[in-house]
């Protein structure tokens, strides 16, 4: 059996097995967290699957690899987060092609781009369930990503199957589960796990804590985590103001699987207290509040998945989001402000999987999304206009088929969206409604060698705020709402070849490369004028990104290695100048080396950023230039052979204390400090 055959039987496998049941657009894989991790005695000298190879439905709502296919999908897996030990999502999925992050390194503030996209136009999903939350420069992912078994990020437009907002991509989560903690083959049903870690940065601390049970069918965990941490300072010695933190995050969970049934029922909670900028996202250090941000989400998820009934395949998470913040400031006026907004929302997914006329195969999904955004900001415990008290419904159905054809895969896929928007006191109630297509083809033209082509459209639907904001933005400035936006809307081609390759320079080694170019056309981009007395959002301009996005992973047992590379440029064609959000060119060189006999893996990675200097020029308070940059990272694990359950890492960031910016947060004149200086870190992990 080839590599080619030996994949496509584990896909079915997974699909097969009623323990892989999914929420809809959550990752399939089950990567082993640290209590299923195998003892280095028993490692042997076969390679690892590259993260390439990774199950997930997050690009065709349907299992896959995510190196296959016409969906560009990065997936970071457990282990992964395991040894970045992040702070946050944003840090820990950085050197994805063509991910950068936006704002100052403050935890809960700094937000992913796909593409030169950021903000709304990437939609964010945990556990199945939509994260809409978005508030002036205030952040948009509250999850500790110690409590995450995987993250995908689909790159490039996806509101097909996601609807509003992926313009850019969309970025899926995926808390720990039971099956991660309890040993199989486990004479007791039970496992977990502690870890505890410091990091020099801020003096940080954290830990977490978790634990599993299973009983017939039934099976729960409960699980918490958090850190502690003051000022960080950056690669010059300067204290970076603002950026401490408590966070706790709590996740609980219960499962029931009698059959071919499998029922999750969960609830994550998320609290940060700290003293930050109300435009925590920018070098601002006036206008601090004491900020406690909050989130719960609950979802309950159903599946059935029963291998002689291939025509019925249905998936439903209902889900219940809310993020609240509560703001004392600390200056001025010293209001107290809360921004509240609460999605409560119903995913439903049937799949089946026939053939017509013998020699084609279908996976058809078929499928709806129902949720209602609600949004309420007060000042002082009265209606506060930035952030206006107003709610949206959404009605949405999606049909997608994949027709397999001998080699040839093609995807052809509708989704219709219809949104209702209105707001408290405002007679502009507004209706609008969109359709978004997908089609793609992929060619197994050797057992190696798969191009592909695609097409698909995307929008984002204006958001509650810049309908119907009003009230000051600054001292003698007002914002002004527009009932009248128009949905942007985006088209996008591209194309690549997915490369497999086995025993290439020793046997059973593995080399996976993935090479995607694109071009997105951006009609009725929305973009926030502020002029001398007033700022409104205003439909102002056409945009293109364009780039080239590569991965190469490569694994020999022993030793291992990956390249990440994007090279994007992204221009108003409106205004014939530079698009300010479009990130410098990057790469990202990584690889390392297993001392399998004794359970120590050793690594680095080393970023290299060009210089951006595609900066427009009508837009005052840009840096004309942002100086390119390499960050070299270490890193270490063990896990002694004396004691299995104990894992050891350690790891130092940023070895050579460099100072750097990002383009996206940079300015003219420059900000008073850098990004996040040299940061020693190390992490015990216990299992039971």
């Amino acid at each position: 059996m080839d590599s080619r055959q030996l994949l496509v039987t584990t896909i079915a496998l997974l699909a097969a097995a009623p323990a892989a049941a999914q929420t809809p657009g959550a990752a399939e894989a089950v990567p082993p967290a640290p209590a299923a991790t195998p003892s280095p005695t028993a490692t042997s000298n076969a390679p690892a699957a590259t993260p390439l190879d990774a199950v997930t439905a997050t690009g065709t709502r349907t299992p896959g690899v995510s190196g296959d296919g016409a969906a560009p999908v990065s997936v970071i897996r457990r282990e992964e987060i395991l040894e970045r030990d992040s702070r946050s999502v944003s840090e820990l999925i950085r050197d994805v092609p063509g991910v950068e992050i936006s704002g100052v390194p403050r935890t809960t503030a700094m937000q992913p781009m796909i593409r030169g996209l950021g903000d709304d136009r990437i939609v964010f999903r945990i556990d199945g369930a939509r994260n809409n939350f978005n508030a002036g420069h205030r952040g948009r992912i509250f999850v500790d990503p110690e409590l995450l078994r995987q993250v995908d990020v689909l790159r490039g437009p996806g509101s097909t199957l996601y609807g509003s907002g992926a313009i850019g991509g969309v970025i899926s989560m995926r808390t720990i589960e039971p099956d991660d903690l309890i040993r199989p083959g486990s004479e007791l049903p039970v496992g977990g796990f502690l870890r505890g870690g410091y990091q020099s940065q801020g003096g940080m601390w954290r830990g977490t804590a978790a634990a599993a049970a299973r009983a017939g069918d039934f099976a729960a965990l409960g699980a918490i985590s958090g850190f502690n941490n003051a000022y960080v300072t950056d690669g010059a010695g300067n204290t970076i103001p603002y950026t401490g933190d408590q966070v706790a995050n709590g996740l609980a969970r219960l499962q029931w699987r009698p059959g071919f049934h499998a029922f999750d029922l969960a609830a994550q909670m998320f609290r940060d207290s700290h003293v930050i900028p109300i435009a925590a996202n920018t070098a601002t250090t006036t206008s601090v509040t004491d900020r406690v941000t909050e989130q719960q989400v609950y979802t309950l998820r159903w599946n059935y998945n029963d291998p002689g009934m291939p025509l019925l395949q249905p998936q439903v998470v209902a889900y219940r989001n809310h993020v609240q913040l509560d703001e004392r400031r600390q200056t001025g006026t010293r209001a107290r402000d809360t921004t509240e907004l609460t999605t409560t929302g119903i995913d439903a997914q049937n799949t089946s999987r026939f053939q017509l006329f013998g020699w084609d195969r279908h996976t058809l999904t078929l499928g709806t999304e129902i949720y209602r955004d609600e949004q309420e900001g007060t000042q002082n415990d009265r209606p506060r206009g930035q952030f206006p008290s107003a709610n949206q419904d959404v009605m949405a159905f999606f049909v997608q088929d994949q027709i397999a054809i001998g080699d040839l895969t093609l995807v052809a896929a509708l989704r219709y969206d219809s949104f209702d928007q209105s707001a408290d006191g405002n007679t502009n109630d507004r209706s609008v409604d969109r359709f978004s297509p997908r089609v793609s083809a992929a060619y197994q033209v050797l057992p190696w060698l798969e191009p592909y082509v695609a097409y698909a459209e995307a929008f984002r639907a204006p958001s509650l705020t810049e309908l119907y904001v009003s009230g000051q933005h600054f001292p003698g400035n007002s914002f002004v709402p527009n009932p009248n936006l128009q949905p942007e809307t985006s088209h996008n081609i591209e194309a690549g070849v997915n490369l497999r390759f086995s025993d290439v320079l020793r046997d059973g080694d593995r080399l996976r490369i993935r090479v995607t170019a694109f071009r997105n056309e951006i009609d009725n981009f929305i973009e926030q004028l502020v002029f001398a007395r007033t700022t409104e959002s205003r439909n102002v301009r056409t945009a293109r990104i364009e780039g080239i996005e590569a991965e190469l992973q490569y694994d020999a047992g022993s030793w291992f290695g990956a390249v990440s590379a994007s090279a994007l440029k992204g221009d108003n064609l409106t205004d014939d100048q530079p698009l300010a959000s479009v990130p410098a060119n990057r790469m990202t060189l990584s690889g390392g080396y297993r001392f399998l006999d004794d359970g120590v893996t050793v690594g680095a990675r080393w970023l290299l950023v060009a210089a951006q200097d595609r900066n427009p020029t009508n837009i005052p308070g840009l840096a004309e230039e942002t100086s390119g940059y390499g960050l070299l990272d270490l890193y270490a694990s063990w896990r002694p052979n004396f004691a299995p359950n104990l894992r050891f890492d350690i790891g130092v960031d940023n070895v050579f204390d460099h100072a750097y910016r990002r383009s996206t947060w940079n300015s003219n004149p420059p900000p008073p400090f850098y990004e996040v200086g040299r940061n020693i870190r190390g992490a015990v992990t216990l299992t039971f």
